[in-house]
């Protein structure tokens, strides 16, 4: 992309937002339709592989015939002058990943709701015969209005298409593997119904089914490892999204959900559940699942999956290894098959009677207490991003109390709330004080990154930080965003005393350049130096002064000016030293020297010295100087002479030497 800020002349990028081991993405904009677009272009390092432009096309076409409000929509895609790209729906948001790295476990209603979206676009794409092969919640994008979008179908296929040696390094995220993907077997909806079945359990949780410290490893326990219960991280989990989890998560095909169908019925009923607040109830679908098919009745067999994921002298020493035979339950003893008959002879019916309404009491006493237990639960409500002022208001409606505490943050406004403890929807007892860690705004003196910051924003930050704004200059550097920040003078993080200038260069665009210094160069000089810049000499006017003959006095417009290329400045040279005139009162003028330091920080100024005497007024200095340059002339002039100094076209000095 060096050179360029635009694709086919519609697409502009304006920045990039994320990006994998295959593409990058990038925020653009369609010049065309006049709206936002996501634009994902493939790594520079793979445009020369087939295979992989071929299978980038392959995700373009994969995803264009799926219209789903929880997927991403794919508008277009090309390639110009080496550059392969994809332009799709521009997802205000974050990555569900995110949000539970960022918040832990989410609740159990938000958590089905996702559920339901994906599982739903899910549904289209095996209707449209796709799989998408790498479910995962880095892959499902959360806009502004909760709505989950699941994106990036680099690696789907068509129904029952193995996963071929080939495409070991792309056949998904080891963490959201389904047994028959790791063991190289062809690929189906339930597929993605297991990775599902994964997302669930993470987005319940807080944390993923299986992991091991190699790849190898956590692929191993999807193929082996029983799978775990969601209630063993979190024992409130009602017992039937447990068992959805668990049916998803079959490593037998055959046991799991059939279709997405299937998966969204059940979503559907916990979800009807959730909203009506049955909570734990009587009904027999929350109650443990037990599996009525054991893990060795798999389709794939454990040997077939060893052979497609280990090297085959791996896979022979693992079918080697002598198995252990399983214990066969044995068949129940039918001798006390009349127990019931006899209990009824034996103690009559009023005294089982009695037997069992005692029992009922004990039972409806352990319901009362766990009733009497949770009823004083509440939830935690999110003030993250609010003022003191508005968490305590939320806090104190919903019966919590909070501690206070206080961190530096350059990135959020003092006084407002960076983090809290516990998260938000986290359950707890009323009363519970809720620890907020709230922004001191940034550390004075700690430099703040400034890369890729508009220049105003950049001289906010450094000022909140106690720092200045020194030299600005200007340059221009392919891909970075015109007008931002592209290097600074002191490393971010760095501690220097207050008031300390951090000098910044500011990005240009590519057809754009900069005004050279050129005062004190001679004509032919100042030429050469603009024609190098990509400029061109205006008009050329003379006036008197000190300097020789055709030396360059000032430019207009001034050094570090940003222009086009192709524009022309206009130069004042010196027309060479003047006759003074002599009267008989006066017996001529005497050298002087005026010397003046330009002041403030920050960028250039336009600095114009002019001396006026009894011979007339002439400017002798003319030029944009940075804060802190000392200029010096010497100059001619009779008694009486006047000196007057413009600072950015306002007088800042009047003076008679």
């Amino acid at each position: 992309m060096e050179g360029r800020i635009t694709l086919n002349d519609r697409y502009e990028i304006i920045d990039k937002i994320g990006g994998g081991g295959m593409a990058e993405v990038f925020h653009g904009y369609d010049t065309v339709l006049h709206r936002d677009v996501g634009i994902k272009i493939l790594r520079d390092q793979f445009i020369q592989d087939k295979q992989f432009v071929a299978r980038f096309r392959q995700e373009a076409c994969n995803a264009a015939c799926l219209s789903h409000p929880n997927i991403v929509n794919i508008y277009d895609s090309g390639n110009e002058h080496d550059i392969y790209y994809i332009v799709m729906e521009y997802v205000v948001g974050r990555s569900l990943k995110e949000v539970i790295e960022e918040n832990g476990a989410l609740d159990y209603k938000t958590a089905v709701r996702y559920a339901i979206g994906i599982a739903s676009a899910l549904k289209q794409a095996h209707d449209h015969s796709i799989v998408h092969c790498d479910v995962k919640s880095q892959n499902i994008l959360i806009d502004t209005k909760g709505v989950p979008k699941i994106t990036d179908f680099g690696i789907a296929r068509a129904f029952g298409q193995p996963s071929n040696g080939s495409d070991k390094n792309v056949i998904g995220s080891v963490y959201y593997l389904s047994p028959e993907q790791a063991a190289g077997q062809p690929v189906t909806p339930q597929s993605d119904l297991y990775s599902l079945g994964v997302v669930l359990f993470e987005m319940l949780t807080g944390k993923l089914p299986y992991d091991g410290d190699t790849p190898l490893e956590v692929a191993r326990m999807h193929l082996e490892s029983s799978t775990p219960s969601a209630r063993r991280y979190d024992p409130d989990i009602p017992y039937y999204l447990d068992n959805i989890i668990t049916k998803a998560l079959a490593k037998n095909p055959r046991l799991r959900y059939a279709t997405a169908d299937d998966f969204l019925s059940d979503l559907k009923h916990a979800q009807t559940h959730l909203l009506g607040d049955a909570g734990l109830t009587d009904d027999p679908w929350d109650k443990p699942r037990k599996s009525p098919v054991s893990d060795e009745t798999m389709v794939i067999s454990k040997s077939d999956m060893l052979d497609g994921l280990l090297k085959p002298q791996q896979a022979e020493a693992a079918r080697q290894k002598p198995q252990q035979p399983k214990p066969v339950p044995k068949a129940p003893d039918n001798k006390d098959g009349d127990k019931g008959n006899s209990l009824v002879e034996k103690y009559g019916k009023k005294k089982l009677l009695a037997f069992f309404l005692a029992a009922l009491v004990v039972l409806s006493g352990v319901i009362y207490a766990i009733l009497s237990y949770t009823s004083g639960d509440v939830t935690v409500p999110d003030v993250k991003g609010k003022t003191i002022v508005e968490a305590e208001a939320i806090l104190t409606k919903e019966k919590l109390g909070y501690t206070l505490t206080e961190a530096y943050d350059a990135k959020v406004t003092p006084g407002v709330v960076i983090k809290q403890t516990p998260g938000a929807h986290t359950r707890v007892k009323a009363g519970r004080k809720i620890t907020l860690v709230v922004s001191k705004g940034p550390e004075p003196g700690v430099v703040p990154d400034l890369k890729k910051k508009k220049l105003n924003d950049a001289t906010m930050m450094l000022e909140k930080a106690k720092l200045k704004v020194g030299t600005v200059t200007v340059k221009y550097e392919a891909g970075a965003p015109k007008g931002t920040v592209i290097s600074q003078s002191i490393a971010p993080n760095s501690k220097v005393s207050e008031g300390t200038s951090v000098d910044l260069v500011v990005n240009i665009s590519d057809n754009q350049t900069v005004v050279p210094s050129l005062a004190g160069m001679s004509l032919s000089e100042a030429q050469s130096a603009l024609q190098s810049a990509g400029l061109s000499v205006g008009s050329v006017s003379s006036t008197s002064s000190d300097s020789a003959k055709n030396t360059v006095l000032s430019s207009d417009p001034g050094a570090g000016s940003v222009l086009d290329k192709g524009s022309a400045v206009t130069l004042v040279v010196s027309a060479g030293k003047k006759e003074e005139k002599k009267s008989s009162s006066s017996s001529g003028g005497s050298s002087r020297t005026i010397s003046y330091t330009v002041p403030g920080s920050g960028s250039a100024k336009d600095v114009r010295i002019i001396v006026t005497d009894d011979s007339g007024s002439r400017t002798v200095f003319s030029d944009s100087v940075a804060p802190g340059t000392r200029i010096s002339r010497s100059v001619s002039a009779g008694s009486g002479a006047r000196i007057q100094i413009y600072l950015n076209g306002e007088l800042a000095e009047d003076k008679t030497l």
